[in-house]
């Protein structure tokens, strides 16, 4: 495999104006969920440094080299700067693009606790899965416990989908379970549930290779 057709990472260093990091966290979190609709990105996140006042590492991962230029050079990337502008000191930003040599995911541990949530799309109603999971995903973004979620597509109907959700483990999960912020919070899926799937279920991690 040559470079060409291995992962692009490109990390960038901001450094944030004092008393703007809660603006810009928000704003960039905003960003993201608009960058993770191109095909091209496969992932990104957000670090702040523990030892330098209002610096961030911001990583996207994208398939290659070639795709990330083609975004870096859009209109939509340059409209990302501009919203980011305010917010970021010039001269204490850099950016450093690499390529993924090798990558080991990370192994499940037992304890935690998996919910998939089965949905169906109507043919007159395309895309509307996928923008209700964004809005609802952008709210939860930091929800103590919630290690992450992906939205599937089944390869056989387009139109069925499912929610998969990973929690730290059974109490945290119920108490979310049981907070009065779910079902409002949730609630732009509702109307999608799959009943002939069972809607949703919920799943300990009892071992993992």
């Amino acid at each position: 495999m040559n470079h060409t057709d291995t992962v692009y990472r490109v990390m960038v260093k901001m450094r944030i104006h004092p008393g703007m990091e809660r603006d810009f966290e928000k704003t960039w979190r905003d960003i993201a969920t608009t960058i993770a609709r191109h095909p091209a990105n496969i992932a990104q996140s957000i670090a702040k440094s523990p030892d330098e006042d209002g610096v961030y590492y911001i990583t996207s991962d994208w398939q290659n080299k070639q795709r990330f230029h083609e975004f870096e050079h859009s209109p939509e990337h340059a409209a990302n700067r501009m919203r980011l502008d305010p917010y970021r000191d010039p001269a204490g930003t850099s950016m450093t693009p690499m390529h993924v040599t090798a990558t080991h995911p990370s192994r499940p541990q037992p304890g935690r606790v998996r919910v998939a949530l089965y949905l169906n799309e109507p043919e007159n109603d395309r895309g509307s899965i996928e923008t209700a999971y964004h809005q609802i995903s952008t709210t939860l973004r930091g929800r103590t416990g919630l290690r992450g979620n992906e939205l599937l597509r089944s390869l056989r109907d387009p139109g069925r989908y499912a929610v998969l959700s990973e929690w730290d483990d059974i109490p945290t999960y119920r108490e979310w379970e049981r907070s009065p912020e779910h079902l409002p919070t949730t609630s732009p899926l509702a109307r999608y549930h799959d009943k002939g799937l069972g809607i949703f279920g919920s799943y300990e991690v009892l071992a993992a290779y």
